[in-house]
């Protein structure tokens, strides 16, 4: 009986410290996994702000652009506008 009984102690035990075993692989395993999460969505997010950043830099160069374009149109609008005035400046003084 004694035999018995020491024999279903040492199963006993055994197979509880197999199990206290797996639980700490599985917990350091999801923590790894989760630091990899972390890590993969840090670099998405830094990702996305160099590329909204350089969209914001294209829009900007692109309203630059626009504006000295506007800006040479009123001035050739404005040499055109006075050149009638002065054509009739000349006429009006013969």
């Amino acid at each position: 009986m004694k035999k018995l009984a020491f024999l279903g102690l040492g199963a006993a035990a055994l197979a509880l410290s197999a199990c206290g075993s797996n639980e700490a692989d599985t917990l350091n395993e999801v923590e790894a996994q989760n630091m990899e999460d972390s890590a993969i969505n840090d670099l998405a997010a830094e990702a996305a702000n160099a590329s909204e950043l350089e969209a914001l830099g294209n829009q900007a160069q692109q309203l630059e652009d626009e504006s000295a374009n506007a800006a040479a149109l009123s001035d050739t609008a404005d040499n055109a506008s006075t050149a009638p005035s002065e054509v009739e400046d000349d006429v009006q003084g013969m």
